[in-house]
C-alpha cells in the first residue's frame, strides 16, 4: 500500500464518519439530508433559461445572456445569500459519490450547452437570422429543462440522466 492509498483510506474513513453528521444537520434546512446537495444552485441555470427565452422577441437581452457566467455549485452558494448557505457549501465535498458525480456532470454538460447555445446564437444575430435564433432557443431550452430537471432529480435522490449522445445530438442541431 502506497502513501497516496493510507490518504485515500483515512479520506474514505473521515467520510464516512461525517457523512451522517452532515445529514442529520440537514434536515429541515434547503440542504437534501440524503444527497447533501441544495436545488438553489438550479436558480443560477434557470435565470440564463429565462434569459435565452426572451432573445427571439426582445435581442437585445442577447447581451444579458452573454454577460452570464457559469458558476461552480460552492461559487453560486458563496455569492449567495440564503439561510443555508454554509451548510450547503460545507456539505457538498461529504455529498455521496453517485450523487455528487452525476450531478457535476450534469452541471458541467448544462454549461457546455449553454457556451454553444450563446455562439449560436450570436452567429445567428450576425446574420440576422431570426428562424435560427427561434430554432436554436427551442431546442437548447427544452433540453437545458430536461438537465435541470434531472439535475433537481438527483439532488433529491433520484439518478436519471440525459445520455451523452443525445446531449451531442442537440450540440450538432445548433
Amino acid at each position: 500500500m502506497g502513501v497516496g492509498d493510507i490518504g485515500h483510506d483515512a479520506g474514505e474513513r473521515d467520510w464516512q464518519a461525517r457523512y451522517p453528521e452532515f445529514c442529520a444537520r440537514a434536515k429541515r434546512t434547503n440542504v437534501n439530508d440524503r444527497t447533501l446537495l441544495a436545488t438553489d444552485y438550479l436558480n443560477h441555470v434557470n435565470e440564463i433559461i429565462m434569459l435565452l427565452e426572451l432573445v427571439p422577441d426582445a435581442p437585445e437581452c442577447l447581451e444579458d445572456c452573454r454577460a452570464w457566467r457559469p458558476m461552480s455549485y460552492v461559487e453560486h452558494f458563496e455569492a449567495s445569500s440564503i439561510a443555508d448557505r454554509d451548510l450547503a457549501i460545507e456539505a457538498y465535498e461529504f455529498s455521496p459519490p453517485e450523487f455528487r458525480t452525476t450531478f457535476d456532470r450534469l452541471t458541467a454538460e448544462m454549461h457546455r450547452v449553454i457556451a454553444g447555445v450563446l455562439a449560436s446564437l450570436m452567429a445567428a444575430s450576425a446574420q440576422g437570422d431570426e428562424e435560427r435564433t427561434r430554432r436554436v432557443v427551442e431546442l437548447a431550452v427544452g433540453a437545458l429543462k430536461t438537465m435541470v430537471d434531472q439535475a433537481s432529480s438527483t439532488i433529491h435522490g433520484d439518478i436519471q440522466i440525459m445520455d451523452q449522445a443525445a446531449i451531442d445530438g442537440l450540440m450538432d442541431m445548433m
